[in-house]
């Protein structure tokens, strides 16, 4: 398995880069300016980064989070606000700026009047109140950065910088902040001090996977500053991370040529090469990496896997070049776990396990061997050990996610009572296994808990409608992985993927009961109109053909549209493309995926569908969450939720798998899926009964 990139963290070097879901607030290169409130504005942006932004901390400081009508938020909610207390007639610290509120005015009071001037553009107001509110709460990260924006805004770049400064200080993980001191440090002709802003703002969006948002982070940081250096590698690294491998290749080996001694950047070279096919040449720069640091776990991981698939024969491969002077087999943990990644690939059915066991025999506490070897336990549908190895993955910097940071203890699976108030539920890796484990939170509701559940933004409409009455409530996820929306408050917490460990969910107990999620009415009402004017009385079949390209193993389970041509054929079919993209389209797919904007509006569109054929993304957990009868197309060596040999899924009663029967095989499967289209008759799909 690969390593995550490595991304800089300083002039001097590189350091690592660890992935969380981004705020999407935060955007490099918006090509014209927006408003506070997040309204277009009309005005062209001068650079390559001039989009002030401050919608996220104008929510938290009014206690309005700005959906659904910015209903307010509790009122214990606001420990910073001190809703009835009053203000001081303490002085402004800011020059020439005197309070003008009445004397009655309430801390709240100010801070909805303050976000309303700034929301409609009155500066001179809005940094009245703001400025009156930070002299009361010199500690508030989320005040000093606001003053510090109004400032810049109003073109006083001198006062604004101490303000931003002070704010970024207080919270470095706020890329709020982060990205309005780089641009405050940009117009005030800082350029160095900007392009190390931006990349600090770009290493946050990576840590979050936002990938799109660090490279244009990056992007800013090297046309400020083109020498800096860490900027540069970890541009090469992010490009890998999101699949861009040519590109990645190409920043990586510039990079080289004027510091060839960085470890982490021939690494993060090999894994691009790596994913681009050029194993010979990811072998010369794993062992460059491991020649800088023999320690180099993560090279040695990778050049095992590099040569495994150059040989095609992983144990002669990876045993060879670790053969040690007397001519032995030199081995570790990390080669181990590579060894049985490579044979997984190769060979799904063959002992894999033994090559993870072997790995804890050498060194017990081994985070990837626990990792993997949960994987390899799930797929065989050992879902006792599994789900316990599964707990691993916090441990392990390569799983791509870090431990959310809070003080509340995580939830074990204690009763109710003992719990003693809210208990979050926090959603984590991709949207399909939100999708899947979302299944659990209505039970933990059931069984009398308080239940909060943090979602990713372009899931929460989905989930707030489709859970709310059953007692969950859904909220979206934080800027800052150290906090919550709106600062609520709980009592302990759990990631959403150790639900099914908590709950002891063995295969014959996967709570199956479908549909879980549904479609609003209005919009399904809407898409059956725009659906049957476009298919008449046609079979009407979703397509998926394409995963995200950063996704580890997108190389495996994507496939082009050119290879959809069989499927294509079959008469009596409309098909719809449910891609985002509309660039790789298989000739006589109508596009959807301009209209599909969340997957609330994705779910609208599916339940109007006969049928959904995709690869293993998460429109194919949506169909099947949905109760919608979909085929999906499982590559040879399968993600662990799809286990082995297998037609159908435990956890979708309306799923219908097809499987590569070798690796890279898609011809074969899109004809067997050809071959069963043309015989169906819409009447006799599964479907879920009670959907709405």
């Amino acid at each position: 398995m690969k390593s995550a990139p490595r991304i800089s963290r300083s002039r001097a070097g590189l350091g690592w880069g660890m992935w969380t879901t981004g705020c999407n607030c935060s955007d490099f290169g918006t090509p014209a300016g927006w408003s506070p409130g997040g309204r277009w504005t009309g005005r062209k942006a001068p650079g390559p980064c001039r989009a002030w932004v401050s919608a996220c901390a104008i929510r938290r400081l009014t206690g309005r989070c700005g959906l659904h009508g910015g209903t307010p938020c509790r009122e214990q909610d606001r420990a910073m606000i001190g809703a009835t207390a009053c203000i001081s007639a303490s002085r402004c610290p800011i020059d020439g700026l005197e309070g003008t509120r009445p004397m009655s005015m309430t801390l709240q009071e100010m801070a909805v009047r303050a976000a309303e001037h700034h929301q409609k553009g009155e500066l001179a107001g809005a940094l009245s109140l703001y400025g009156e509110l930070q002299a009361a709460n010199p500690r508030d990260a989320r005040l000093s950065s606001l003053v510090g924006t109004v400032l810049a805004q109003m073109r006083r770049t001198a006062e604004a910088l101490p303000f931003l400064h002070q704010a970024v200080r207080m919270d470095p993980q706020n890329p709020e902040s982060v990205h309005n001191l780089a641009i405050a440090l940009s117009e005030a002709g800082q350029m160095a001090e900007a392009a190390e802003a931006a990349n600090q703002l770009g290493q946050l969006h990576y840590e979050r996977r936002a990938f799109e948002l660090a490279r244009a982070a990056f992007l800013a940081a090297l046309e400020w500053e083109p020498g800096y250096r860490p900027a540069a590698a970890n541009l090469g690294a992010t490009l890998q991370a999101m699949g861009r491998h040519a590109e990645s290749i190409e920043r990586l080996t510039a990079f080289l040529k004027g510091d060839p001694d960085q470890a982490e950047a021939h690494c993060n070279l090999g894994n691009a090469l790596l994913g681009a096919g050029a194993y010979r040449d990811a072998v010369t720069s794993f062992r460059r990496a491991l020649a800088l640091r023999p320690d180099y776990s993560e090279a040695e991981s990778n050049l095992g896997l590099a040569l495994a698939w150059l040989s095609g024969l992983p144990e002669d491969a990876a045993a060879g070049e670790h053969a040690d002077a007397d001519g032995g087999v030199t081995e570790t943990a990390a080669s181990l776990v590579t060894l049985g990644n490579a044979r997984l690939a190769i060979d799904p059915l063959g002992d894999i396990e033994r090559c993870y066991r072997k790995a804890l025999t050498l060194q017990p506490d081994f985070p990837a061997a626990h990792w993997n070897l949960s994987l390899c336990l799930l797929l065989r549908g050992d879902f006792t050990r599994g789900w316990q190895e599964h707990e691993w993955r916090w441990r392990w910097h390569g799983f791509g996610e870090e431990p959310r940071p809070f003080s509340q203890p995580i939830w074990q699976g204690e009763p109710p009572h003992q719990v003693g108030g809210t208990l979050l539920v926090t959603a984590e890796q991709g949207y399909g296994d939100t999708i899947q484990f979302s299944r659990y939170l209505p039970l933990l509701a059931a069984r009398g808990y308080d239940v909060v559940f943090e979602a990713q933004t372009p899931l929460f409409t989905l989930l707030w409608s489709s859970l709310g009455d059953s007692g969950v409530r859904v909220v979206p996820r934080s800027v800052s992985p150290a906090h919550v929306h709106d600062d609520l408050p709980f009592a302990r917490h759990v990631p959403l993927l150790s639900l099914p460990h908590r709950f002891g969910t063995l295969i014959d107990t996967i709570p199956a009961t479908i549909p879980y999620l549904w479609a609003e009415p209005r919009r399904r009402r809407l898409w059956a109109e725009r659906l049957e004017a476009a298919a008449g009385g046609r079979l009407r079949v979703g397509l998926v053909w394409r995963g995200r390209p950063e996704h580890s193993r997108d190389g495996d389970r994507s496939l082009t549209s050119q290879l959809l041509a069989p499927l294509m054929a079959v008469p009596g079919v409309t098909f719809f493309s449910l891609q985002k993209e509309t660039g790789d389209r298989p000739p006589g797919a109508v596009a959807l995926g301009p209209l599909l904007h969340d997957f609330a509006e994705t779910a609208a569109a599916v339940v109007n569908l006969d049928l959904v054929i995709a690869v293993d993304t998460a429109v194919a957990h949506l169909a099947g969450a949905l109760g919608v009868p979909v085929w999906v197309m499982v590559p040879f060596s399968p993600d662990w939720r799809w286990m082995l040999g297998r037609t159908d899924s435990p956890w979708y009663p309306t799923m219908t798998l097809f499987r590569q029967r070798c690796a890279g095989d898609w011809p074969a499967v899109v004809a067997d899926v050809a071959a069963a289209l043309a015989g169906v008759d819409a009447a006799g799909l599964p479907r879920a009964m009670g959907e709405a």
